[in-house]
């Protein structure tokens, strides 16, 4: 009886312990601030830094109510709030068991992403992100004191509260993905005039002015003012409030560029503002791969979905679609 009294305290304790081990909350075994991940004064953060093992980083900086990539783009306000969130957000779901640590910790070691979390230019948080758990629910992180530089030895199993999945596809760190794609923007439709030009069929091309609530519809080399449909008219403006491209080509570009630029292009889209400020993108057919084929299974020369633009002043190149840009490449005779 007294052993089994024994047996079963000693059962107890090593329950106990493993309790102690695994629970998130206990701040005792470890420096608090060594499992403190999540920034509570996100409102207070002014500067990201994130890089890949591999060598990919990217800095995202506010500059008033606007993040910019790499001090040059405007970053994505959805990418931006869902890392802002995260960052936020992110907490200790449980402890990485002692056996699984040394290969877990070398892991991280091969393949990181890790982050630096800046306010008025001084660090305060930094930290590892590695891998996701077997069951794809969490995220390994290990801190990195950010005073002294020194990484903790500790890494944890990391999530947000009513979030069932893992976190490290938020922190980005190519340049490319964070860029604010929309290349043309009016929401407030603030448009004073819209240009299009053809090259290879200048009696379809147009120009439109906007003054003072009167739209006038012009052929582009022409000053006498056509007659138009108005609603055919006001459905196109409409969809000058916001055309994204559907990426940016920044790595190994300007060959490319430099190319299309000796060529003409299929269409030259010049929107101006009510301060003066132009917005122009240019068209380029795009290539397909050798034996590519539409979906009737001819084979096709240049891509049926997608395009070449270069737009801010030639000098950045992107992919367009369209499908989006359909409705803005329109004929003059289109609006009669």
């Amino acid at each position: 009886m007294k052993n089994k009294l024994l047996i079963s305290a000693f059962l107890v304790l090593i329950g106990i312990a493993i309790y102690l081990w695994l629970k998130p909350d206990d701040k005792s075994a470890f420096r608090a601030e060594m499992r403190d991940f999540a920034v509570e004064n996100i409102n207070a953060v002014d500067k990201i830094f994130i890089t890949e093992k591999n060598g990919k980083s990217v800095t995202l900086t506010k500059e008033g109510k606007i993040w910019k990539v790499d001090g040059k783009f405007t970053a994505r306000p959805d990418a931006i709030e869902t890392l802002l969130l995260t960052l936020n957000k992110v907490k200790v779901k449980n402890r990485v068991p002692k056996e699984g640590m040394p290969q877990i910790i070398k892991n991280i070691a091969i393949q990181h992403k890790k982050i630096d979390i800046y306010s008025n230019d001084e660090i305060i948080k930094s930290y590892f992100i590695g891998g996701k758990t077997m069951e794809s629910d969490g995220t390994y992180m290990l801190m990195q004191d950010a005073s002294t530089g020194l990484n903790s030895t500790v890494p944890f199993v990391t999530g947000i509260d009513g979030f069932e999945g893992y976190l490290t596809e938020r922190y980005i760190a190519k340049p490319d993905l964070w860029r604010d794609a929309r290349i043309i923007y009016f929401p407030e439709m603030t448009i004073k005039s819209i240009q299009m030009e053809y090259p290879a069929q200048p009696s379809a091309s147009f120009k439109i002015a906007l003054s003072d609530g009167n739209i006038s519809v012009y052929p582009l080399k022409s000053n006498t003012a056509i007659n138009t449909n108005p609603v055919a008219l006001k459905t196109y403006l409409l969809n000058f409030k916001e055309v994204a491209a559907e990426s940016f080509i920044t790595e190994g570009n300007k060959k490319k560029l430099d190319s299309l630029l000796t060529l003409q292009p299929v269409f030259i889209l010049t929107v101006q503002d009510n301060l003066g400020n132009k917005t122009t993108v240019k068209g380029y057919p795009r290539k397909t791969q050798a034996g590519e084929t539409d979906y009737a299974g001819q084979v096709i020369e240049y891509d049926v979905d997608r395009f070449y633009g270069v737009t801010m002043n030639d000098k950045e190149l992107c992919i367009l679609q369209f499908y989006v840009f359909d409705r803005l490449t329109k004929k003059l005779s289109d609006f009669q």
